[in-house]
């Protein structure tokens, strides 16, 4: 199921991008082959950014840091910055600052042990970085073919 034209996720009614990066079914066979780090820096693009966007519509940025997609965080970030995507990378730049004061946890642990502290407050804050997230300003799965692409 490469192709994806629009999702409707029934719970919260929002609307995925409508294609998913044509990369993706590849990097994710390579993945759960040999792991992580034996992906080039263009396929962990591919990888991190379509997993930051899975988590987030599936439960908000909260639940992209406490997850296991949230151990790839800063490579998402710097791959955003990388595909020009910066309102989405400004998105999760303000999602760590929230969740974490601005420094990524380097385990997932130390992620959820941070998001438990005054969490009410953070899934507030977090919930309106949600809604901007949910309207897609860019369309990052263009940005990414592009850019495996050069």
């Amino acid at each position: 199921m490469r192709r994806l034209l629009i999702i409707l996720t029934a719970i919260s009614g929002l609307v995925m991008a409508q294609d998913y990066p044509a990369s993706y079914d590849a990097v994710s066979e390579k993945y759960n082959a040999v792991g992580f780090t034996s992906l080039t820096e263009k396929e962990r693009v591919t990888y991190t950014i379509w997993w930051l966007e899975a988590e987030v519509n599936s439960g908000g940025f909260h639940q992209y840091f406490w997850n296991s997609a949230g151990d790839h965080a800063a490579i998402a970030l710097k791959s955003l910055n990388n595909i020009g995507a910066t309102k989405t990378a400004s998105l999760l730049q303000q999602a760590i600052g929230v969740a974490f004061n601005g420094k990524l946890p380097s385990s997932r642990l130390e992620r959820q042990d941070q998001l438990e502290i005054d969490e009410d407050s953070k899934m507030e804050r977090l919930g309106e970085l949600d809604s901007e997230f949910y309207e897609y300003s860019e369309n990052f799965y263009k940005m990414i073919d592009a850019y495996v692409e050069q």
